[in-house]
């Protein structure tokens, strides 16, 4: 390690954008800075400005006509990971650095410059190979086993890898047994971590005519792999039992919004199911607080979506899909687990709906666990642990 504090991070996304892995940057950036290490972040020229003491933010050649990017794959996200290219070769030439943070696709950005004696942390929010497969981009075996190679070589060539959930962690020791691995899971924001205000929560009901209505709150984009489809196909299932139900979903670009209220009308669901699109992080204890179940139909992915660390915190009933995804952080003990098809779903949001003082326990040990297991102070202590082993 050289003599320098400053850290270069990459980050392939835009920086600041309240979206999942952005969220994480931003709390690797607090973490880092809070223990006297300076942060050069490379990022895409896309985002909000954040001000931080010990954080720079150096932003990508601005590529004309692109203001910005959707989640995922995309072509966008290829031209401006060129221009991120640039910008991070630029700095590895020019500047020495106590270690290169890359995360996702940057380590590609990184890789060539280990043989040079660079450390390198390869940070994992999941595995490329993966994502490109069930999203449907790539169904090329061939393509995928190059892809999955690539990553192979990422890993032998870091000096730690860090991953965010178990799932995760067992897919990279399977591209590379000798990997030197730290899970460090997702933490909450802080800024979704107050007691929501009684009169905002009721401003949101009258609001959205909401007074007399059994609630259901999911927060999130609307991208296919987080199961939306599976959710409307619950909700009429749900209203057949509970008539009063009404599902308020928090998230999704305005293109998709559109495009679900529109198939919302289309399924005669306009009265149950309610989509008010991306809301300000600040106001999501509120939304929350409406709800008395919490919704993850996730449906694909390795992950443990970070909404599902902020449900926890806010201390209403989670129902989610049976899957690894959630069920790496969740059990029965503090969550209602349902297969992942519509009457299973249904009927785990029906049962709290019918009889929520049985699972007032359920809620009360998710805060529990989050607070004691997922909270700022254990995802620093992890993070920390794998930048000591850089340690000469």
């Amino acid at each position: 390690m050289t003599s320098s504090r400053r850290v270069l991070l990459i980050a392939p996304q835009p920086f600041y954008e309240p979206r999942g892995t952005p969220m994480n940057v931003l709390q690797i950036c607090r973490v880092l800075t809070e223990a006297g290490i300076e942060v050069d972040l490379a990022t895409y020229p896309i985002g909000e400005t954040v001000e931080m003491p010990g954080l720079r933010v150096l932003r990508a050649p601005r590529v004309p006509f692109i203001e910005s990017v959707p989640i995922g794959f995309s072509k966008r996200k290829i031209v401006l990971d060129v221009s991120l290219g640039l910008l991070v070769l630029s700095l590895l030439i020019r500047r020495r650095y106590r270690v290169v943070h890359a995360v996702e696709e940057a380590v590609f950005l990184a890789l060539p410059f280990t043989w040079l004696g660079v450390p390198l942390i390869y940070d994992l929010d999941s595995l490329i190979s993966h994502q490109l497969e069930y999203s449907g981009v790539v169904g090329s075996p061939a393509l995928l086993s190059l892809i999955e190679s690539c990553e192979r070589l990422a890993l032998q060539r870091s000096t730690a890898a860090v991953t965010v959930c178990r799932a995760l962690t067992d897919s990279a020791r399977e591209l590379h047994p000798g990997a030197r691995i730290f899970q460090v899971e997702d933490t909450p924001l802080p800024e979704s971590l107050r007691d929501p205000k009684p009169e905002a929560v009721e401003a949101l009901r009258n609001r959205h005519a909401l007074a007399d209505r059994r609630v259901v709150v999911y927060t999130g984009n609307l991208e296919s792999y987080q199961g939306i489809d599976l959710l409307l196909e619950a909700a009429p299932l749900v209203r057949e039992r509970v008539p009063e139900v009404a599902f308020v979903l928090v998230g999704g670009v305005a293109s998709q919004v559109d495009a679900f209220r529109n198939r919302v009308r289309e399924l005669g669901l306009a009265g149950s199911v309610i989509a008010v699109g991306a809301q300000p992080p600040a106001s999501m204890p509120e939304w929350m607080a409406l709800g008395e179940v919490l919704v993850s139909p996730r449906s694909q992915g390795q992950n443990t979506p970070l909404k599902i660390y902020t449900y926890m915190h806010a201390e209403r009933t989670i129902v989610a899909t049976d899957l690894e995804t959630h069920t790496q952080v969740l059990d029965s003990s503090c969550a209602v687990l349902c297969a992942a098809e519509p009457d299973a779903f249904a009927d785990g949001i029906a049962r709290v709906l019918e009889d929520p003082e049985t699972f007032a326990d359920i809620a009360r040990a998710a805060r529990k666990r989050v607070e004691s297991e997922y909270s700022f102070e254990a995802f620093g202590r992890k993070l920390l642990e794998a930048y000591a082993t850089l340690e000469p």
